[in-house]
């Protein structure tokens, strides 16, 4: 991607860091962004490669009555289970790194400048990440994640914590951000500080 005129821009951090309204941010500017949550979702539609391959390896246990993948049962079994995990994200990951290449280069030929994507799993250890012009990573304290998970997700406090514990691996990403940028206020002074960011960039 680097050899494309086409700027591209991850946004990673923890759960309830508020990657979505960063994201929402840079979409109300007339900027293409894409949620890599829901662009993998579509890869899971009823019959498509994806959705076979899946279905071979967790069986039918994953499935509603209607035939469609169960997001949250799937999510439960891969949860607590790193083979499981692993093998969900060898079928999914190589055909989202298909349509994120597809995406860019149709957004080449359109002669956009700039294109954002907002993953908590988006790093420089993975291939696409790797190929990404900037990464920003959006922190918040704990204590904050948790309050904004709870009211999200309707779950309690404890579910909450473990979901925070559970996502060690995204807050090592922070490491290799380009820019790090806090959401602890408002959203008036965190658009203030993703404003900074995007009078930044060189597109």
């Amino acid at each position: 991607m680097k050899k494309n005129k086409l700027l591209t821009i991850g946004i990673t951090g923890m759960m309830g860091s508020g990657k979505s309204t960063a994201l929402n941010f840079f979409n109300k500017r007339g900027i293409k962004t894409y949620d890599l949550d829901i662009e993998a979702k579509k890869l899971l539609k009823k019959n498509s490669y994806c959705y076979n391959k899946i279905l071979k390896y967790f069986d039918e246990e994953i499935l509603n009555s209607n035939g469609s993948i169960n997001k949250k049962k799937l999510r439960a079994i891969v949860f607590n289970n790193k083979k499981h995990l692993d093998m969900l994200n060898s079928i999914v990951h190589p055909e989202l790194n298909k349509k994120i290449t597809l995406i860019c280069n149709n957004l080449e030929k359109a002669k956009k400048k700039l294109v954002v994507f907002e993953g908590a799993l988006i790093s420089r250890d993975t291939k696409f990440g790797s190929s990404l012009d900037y990464i920003l990573y959006i922190q918040a304290p704990n204590k904050i994640l948790n309050t904004r998970i709870v009211k999200r997700d309707k779950i309690d406090k404890k579910n909450a914590e473990k979901l925070i514990l559970m996502q060690k691996k995204v807050k090592n990403n922070k490491k290799n951000a380009d820019f790090i940028i806090r959401n602890d206020s408002n959203i008036k002074e965190f658009n203030s500080r993703l404003n900074f960011v995007l009078d930044k960039l060189p597109y």
